[in-house]
């Protein structure tokens, strides 16, 4: 039964084919050739499937009318046998590959070359073989908040590179200027020189045409369809991570208080062993053509903004989760995108300065424009509340600005370099009168890591502490990355922070002691990280990864201890030393990461910590 209706799927296919094609060959002439032409390939595969018998075959090619097949017939051909089952996705690849070369040196037509002029031209076959510039667009997809298998099934019967360009032009998923240089690079890297000048000279005719292109008519009826229900302008997205933490310390390090706890001891001696999670769930809604909201929830406590970590033991008691983001989103152009509420770091950084779990409360601006086909310019500016205080004026506040370069040729290198002040008001401690014990307990951070050089604002045998020098943070940022074996990359990473609000004066009066002089104080006001990451950049799918390493060293007084890395030294400041790990791929969206992480102290007394991490992750 099932040999009868194979039968009867392929007779039916034949005869389908017969009103389609019009080439033409004597029966023998084309059954022995046949294999070195997609058409006669095509016959040769369902004749070994037992699909069709070689008399059919050589029947299709005896009717076929002595005319070649047009190339756009022979795709349609391979996408309605795959569909049907009849062969598989990698033979039909296999086809249209064979179709691509076919058409550029005229061998299926036995005459010369065809010179292609728009989309639906033979010269704008996609070679599948090579898929490097079908990746690019899928982590551009994947990037602007799309799943990655919501890709593979819009684009699974698309074999040509420039509609998928120009579609993703149309969803806003590329910017007109990331089209015209996906475009670009494409015209290079796949068409012959001949083929790339007459695109050149009808470019316009070219583009209008795909524009016009029967599946965009299709895309925009369904958008239209669907464009007031609910379910179209709302996406979710989350991540999940488990960790297994080690945390080792040298037993000759010295004792110390917790800053921000000065009654307790900080564990300094004792190595730790711990399983943490941590789940991340996000909901974003687009409510006009340039206004979103989003909505972000996460693990985590309300005293550590730097983690979003949860260690397990309590009893098996529940966890808490929080609300991490919660923002609306103004696009006037496609320059301009202006943040309020609490959303993710606006700025280009490392985790030099802050910690890549920081979220940010306030407004912000983030400028982006194309000067060049390879230059572009960006601007990012935001005003934070770092601390709102009732009964005075002193809140302490955030003001941060931003500019920088970026260089880019997405086949062989991108560069980008920023350089960003950071200001932070009125977080230096204030002593409180004793009159008025507790006045001025406001001037004492929320939360504190170690490293920064403490002041004690309490004036009777009880210990307050709060910062002793201001923050005027200048940090300049800057990332090479190599494209020549892409997909492997090769990203170098630069940053250096220097405190400009420090001063040494103000600093000594502020912790002055019976004995400390003004000469035995050590203004250390500098950090910088170098790092170099091999690999996929991003790793999404099964046997991609990547490795680094990295070297810190962050001064004391460089930046707030509060924002700035969590793991390294297991936080804060006053500290140098190294990160090594990588991530693999274990299959679509979970992958594996591990990392050890060595810091010693600067100055001061003995403080080795070294932190070991493997984590499971996973995305959707």
């Amino acid at each position: 039964m099932k040999r009868c209706c194979a039968r009867m799927v392929g007779t039916a296919m034949f005869f389908l084919c017969m009103l389609i094609f019009s080439a033409s060959y004597a029966e023998e002439k084309a059954i022995a050739a046949g294999g070195d032409t997609v058409i006669g390939s095509i016959l040769g595969l369902l004749r070994e499937k037992n699909i069709i018998t070689i008399d059919e075959s050589a029947a299709f090619l005896r009717q076929s009318g002595g005319k070649a097949m047009p190339r756009e017939d022979v795709k349609a051909l391979v996408n309605l046998l795959r569909e049907k089952g009849v062969i598989s996705g990698e033979e039909a690849a296999g086809f249209v590959q064979k179709l691509s070369k076919t058409a550029l040196t005229g061998e299926e037509t036995g005459g010369a070359p065809e010179v292609p002029v728009t989309g639906e031209s033979a010269g704008l076959i996609f070679p599948v073989d090579d898929v490097k510039l079908l990746a690019q667009l899928r982590e551009k997809w994947v990037k602007s908040g799309n799943r990655r298998d919501e890709f593979d099934i819009v684009f699974i019967d698309t074999r040509d590179m420039a509609e998928i360009i120009n579609r993703l032009r149309v969803m806003a998923v590329l910017s007109p200027a990331e089209a015209d240089e996906f475009e670009e690079l494409y015209r290079k890297k796949y068409l012959s020189g001949v083929v790339a000048t007459v695109l050149e000279d009808k470019e316009k005719d070219y583009l209008e045409r795909v524009r016009k292109n029967t599946a965009w008519e299709i895309d925009d009826k369904v958008q239209s369809k669907f464009k007031n229900e609910w379910f179209s302008k709302v996406r979710l997205s989350g991540d999940m991570r488990l960790r297994f933490e080690g945390d080792f310390f040298d037993p000759n390090n010295g004792d110390f208080l917790k800053p921000d706890k000065p009654t307790e001891i900080m564990n300094s001696k004792v190595d730790r062993y711990r399983g943490r999670i941590r789940a991340r769930l996000g909901v974003d809604a687009k409510l006009t053509d340039e206004v979103s909201a989003g909505i972000g929830l996460a693990t985590g406590n309300t005293n550590d903004p730097v983690s979003t970590n949860v260690t397990l033991g309590d009893t098996l008691n529940k966890k808490n989760i929080l609300l991490d983001k919660a923002f609306l989103k103004w696009r006037p152009t496609d320059s301009v995108v202006v943040w309020g509420g609490r959303f993710a770091n606006p700025w280009f950084y490392s985790d030099l300065v802050w910690d890549s779990d920081i979220n940010f409360d306030g407004i912000a601006v983030n400028y982006n424009q194309k000067l060049t086909d390879a230059w572009s310019f960006f601007f990012n500016a935001g005003v934070f509340p770092i601390q709102e205080v009732e009964l005075t004026t002193r809140d302490k506040w955030l003001f941060g600005g931003q500019i920088g370069m970026q260089y880019k040729r997405m086949d062989r290198l991108t560069a980008k370099l920023g350089v960003a002040f950071y200001d932070f008001e009125n977080t230096v401690g204030v002593v409180n009168d004793p009159s008025l014990p507790g006045a001025t307990d406001f001037t004492a951070p929320q939360f504190q890591q170690k490293g920064n050089t403490l002041m004690d604002i309490d004036p009777s045998n009880a210990i307050k502490t709060a910062y002793a020098s201001e923050f005027r943070e200048l940090n300049i940022t800057g990332t090479l990355d190599i494209g020549v074996w892409d997909p492997i990359r090769v990203i170098l990473l630069a940053d250096y922070v220097k405190n400009l609000g420090f001063n040494k004066q103000d600093v000594f009066e502020r912790i002055r002691t019976g004995t400390l002089t003004i000469d035995d104080m050590q203004k250390e006001t500098e950090g910088y990280q170098l790092g170099l990451t091999v690999g996929y950049p991003k790793v999404l799918d099964f046997g991609e990864w990547n490795g680094f390493f990295f070297y810190k060293r962050l001064e004391s007084d460089a930046v707030m201890d509060a924002f700035t890395d969590s793991d390294f030294h297991l936080g804060g400041t006053n500290a140098k030393g190294w990160i090594v790990g990588g991530n693999l791929g274990l299959a679509g969206n979970v992958w594996l990461t591990t990392r050890w992480l060595t810091a010693n102290e600067i100055s001061g007394p003995p403080l080795s910590i070294d932190v070991f991490q493997f984590d499971l992750n996973a995305r959707f």
